[in-house]
């Protein structure tokens, strides 16, 4: 069954509400006292748990920022708690797609428990695994740099890729290059950015490493040429105590994904798993790889090193056919 827009936030109410435990006042499963209660809207209480629990969410703050934050949180509460007070009312919750959901919501917030349960395992890096780390990749740390690129992305078709780049690498300079750019009237769209070296694809930084202000590297890709001009630059390098809490990261993040697919191989290997009504001709061996990473997991991937240095501002125009090259960042930091 197809749900309404407005059935689906009512879900998202709904399913918030319950699974932070909102009670009846008299229930007999939860007594609560008089000190617990923080509202009780149209019969339905809300403890100062509840409320801890959502500020919890929010990660560190202050005293006055928890403060303050905990009215607004309570204010948040108490809306949905009417909310759902007015879909029970309507047998929302009745809906039997509406069960479906809450039901698929409670499946992922529990399969989410356990992986968190297995991941709280991970081990950080010794000594000597950050040390070697921080030796064999100066380009991040060390001999690190800020970037101010200027890119020209050039859409050239494929089967004349090679004779363009040829012409382009026997051009010094970069105005030089966009004047012969513009006499052959390539397509060609510009992006400016600066971009520590954390940001970029390791292959271009190991590139752009080696560069002095002013020079020139071309990159091909698919239908494209990306001509990219490394304004200037300056160092910015990273003590080993600093860099230390920053690999320390990077190796918890790689071990969380390495034991959480390793767990769901040794899940997937004891399931006994079978297929019925239009799937029945697929066999557990046509199962996908095990990825159980999560989402926040994933975003802890790509950690970025704070700079000491100011940002400058950022301008950058994306070609409709070629992603740019300068807004790929450094995969794991």
């Amino acid at each position: 069954m197809r749900l309404p827009a407005r059935h689906l936030t009512l879900l998202l109410i709904i399913a918030t509400i319950t699974l932070s435990s909102c009670g009846k006042k008299g229930e007999a499963t939860s007594k609560k006292s008089d000190s617990q209660v923080v509202a009780i809207v149209n019969g339905d209480e809300i403890t100062i748990h509840q409320v801890n629990f959502q500020l919890s969410r929010l990660g560190q703050m202050n005293e006055a920022q928890a403060k303050l934050a905990s009215k607004k949180v309570l204010s948040k509460m108490i809306e949905m708690q009417l909310l759902k007070q007015q879909a029970i009312e309507q047998k929302l919750d009745k809906n039997p797609g509406m069960l479906q959901a809450m039901e698929a919501t409670k499946d992922q917030m529990l399969a989410q428990a356990y992986l968190e349960s297995v991941l709280a395992k991970t081990l950080k890096p010794s000594n000597s695994e950050v040390d070697e780390f921080y030796k064999t990749h100066p380009e991040l740390f060390e001999n690190r740099r800020v970037f101010r690129l200027q890119e020209l992305v050039v859409n050239v078709d494929q089967s004349k890729l090679a004779e363009v780049e040829a012409s382009l690498n026997g051009i010094k300079g970069i105005n030089e290059i966009a004047t012969w750019i513009k006499e052959k009237k390539y397509p060609v769209v510009a992006n400016t950015a600066v971009k520590e070296a954390e940001a970029l694809p390791s292959d271009m930084l190991k590139k752009l490493q080696v560069l002095k202000d002013g020079e020139v590297l071309i990159l091909p890709s698919q239908g494209a040429l990306h001509v990219i001009h490394l304004a200037a630059s300056q160092t910015a390098p990273i003590t080993r105590s600093k860099a230390t809490p920053i690999i320390e990261q990077y190796f918890v993040n790689q071990n969380k994904a390495n034991l959480a697919k390793k767990e769901m191989l040794v899940l997937n290997e004891k399931a006994k798993v079978e297929f019925a009504g239009s799937f029945s001709d697929m066999k557990k061996s046509d199962l996908m790889e095990p990825s159980a990473i999560t989402p926040n997991e994933q975003a802890a991937q790509s950690t970025a090193v704070k700079s000491d240095t100011d940002k400058a501002a950022q301008k950058s125009v994306k070609p409709n056919t070629s992603p740019s090259n300068i807004d790929k960042g450094l995969s794991g930091l």
